[in-house]
């Protein structure tokens, strides 16, 4: 079996281009680009923003990208998503994918203050939750690419630290 450990995509910066009155502007372009039997982090998991209260609370994302909050918790934005990872393999090969759903901490940028992220999920592109750890999953795509999800829980404190808050987890997935 080969072994795969999810890589950082490389962005490729486009050039300034001239406008009507010599004005420029500059955009940033970016790929995704896969081998036979690999895959790749496209998006990361970002729960947007959100607004801590006097009581704790909790931030769950489905597989849909849906978001339900707990507690002193309250939804505020931003541009939440799922991690999306792309992978290519052949039709109908199966393979597994693996994530440790024990808790992950995220740390403040610039302190010490943490919260918890736990209860992972897998799921696939289009949407269907992959309820079993390692997930095992059959490629549907005739091309032999494919697309799947890793959702979660933050917990949240009462009156949680404002910022930014980072962490990292990872995944692996086997080919068989």
């Amino acid at each position: 079996m080969l072994r795969a450990i999810a890589a950082l995509l490389a962005a490729v910066l486009g050039t300034a281009a001239a406008a009507q009155d010599g004005d420029t502007s500059a955009s940033d372009a970016r790929t995704l680009v896969l081998t036979p039997l690999s895959f790749v982090k496209d998006t990361d998991l970002d729960f947007g923003g959100i607004i801590a209260g006097q009581s704790s609370g909790t931030v769950t994302m489905d597989t849909n990208g849906n978001m339900a909050t707990t507690g002193g918790v309250t939804a505020a934005g931003g541009d939440p998503g799922p991690a999306l990872f792309w992978g290519y393999g052949t039709f109908n090969q199966t393979l597994l994918i693996n994530v440790d759903r024990n808790n992950y901490i995220l740390t403040r940028d610039g302190g010490g203050e943490t919260m918890r992220l736990d209860r992972l999920s897998i799921g696939s592109v289009p949407p269907v939750r992959i309820r079993t750890n390692p997930a095992r999953f059959r490629i549907a795509n005739p091309d032999g690419y494919f697309a799947f999800t890793i959702v979660g829980r933050l917990r949240v404190g009462a009156n949680q630290t404002p910022g930014i808050y980072r962490g990292e987890f990872t995944v692996s997935l086997e080919y068989e």
